[in-house]
């Protein structure tokens, strides 16, 4: 995880490309031994790359962690989440949903549940489960496919999702910040989830509590801007304070036993 000024030098690369080693020293207030230490250890994550006098942004995804790493850990907090989540959903509904590991156990939790709905989603493997049931209606975005994590993304997708109205949005993301909002670490998949927010009529967050201390790279949208965050058991009072104060409710789904398998 980046602490903020490794946040602000990975945004300020992604503008320039190319920055001095002192021209981040001075942008951000500290010593040019300070960012030496910052930019080795963004380098190590592959989010940048030293170069003689400064760093280059490095084109990749920005400290984005491998999709199977994600798959295969908490898988109990992912369950409770999307058991949670089910129960803000009605039958003859329209959702969208996008691609991500806890996203996925919504699916396996709609596909179980006899729902009848109308979904969008930019997962193929998403689209692929709910339309094996006869009650759903799925509707697949266009775009390219993102072989890393196997979602649609890009101005195809983005368009698409713009023929749409829903009642209810569930986005999978990857930080919460009061101060930063809701982040995401690959900019393609930021982009498509801003679009997503804007065609649903309540807007829900799914996240482990472990991302609230998580700020990627891409800002989706600020904490105004949402309605619910779905979280776990381990969210503590103080953590969900500040978000309750800016009129979102925080709901902590309670501990049970993993019941669905990963199908990514």
């Amino acid at each position: 995880m980046f602490n903020q000024r490794q946040t602000e030098i990975l945004r300020f690369l992604a503008e320039v490309q190319f920055a001095r080693l002192d021209q981040l020293a001075a942008r951000l207030g500290v010593s040019a031994e300070t960012i030496r230490r910052d930019l080795k250890e963004l380098e190590q994550e592959s989010a940048i790359k030293r170069v003689r006098g400064g760093a280059v942004f490095s084109g990749l995804r920005a400290n984005e962690r491998e999709f199977v790493k994600k798959a295969n850990s908490n898988h109990q907090e992912k369950s409770a989440i999307a058991a949670e989540a089910l129960k803000h959903l009605h039958d003859g509904e329209a959702i969208a949903i996008n691609n991500g590991v806890t996203s996925m156990a919504l699916a396996h939790a709609i596909e179980r549940s006899g729902l009848s709905l109308n979904i969008v989603t930019n997962s193929p493997p998403i689209a692929v489960l709910l339309s094996q049931t006869d009650q759903n209606r799925v509707f697949l975005t266009g775009g390219y496919l993102r072989k890393h994590n196997k979602s649609l993304v890009g101005s195809l997708c983005g368009n698409s999702l713009e023929n749409f109205r829903v009642d209810k949005t569930f986005l999978s993301v990857d930080g919460l910040s009061i101060q930063d909002g809701i982040t995401e670490y690959n900019t393609e998949e930021a982009a498509v989830l801003r679009r997503m927010l804007r065609i649903g009529r309540e807007k829900i967050i799914l996240a482990e509590c472990s991302k609230f201390r998580e700020v990627a790279f891409n800002r989706i949208c600020t904490a105004e801007e949402i309605d619910c965050i779905i979280t776990d058991w381990n969210i503590t009072a103080q953590e969900m304070a500040p978000w309750q104060d800016a009129g979102v409710q925080v709901i902590a789904a309670p501990q049970r036993m993993p019941d669905y398998a990963h199908a990514e």
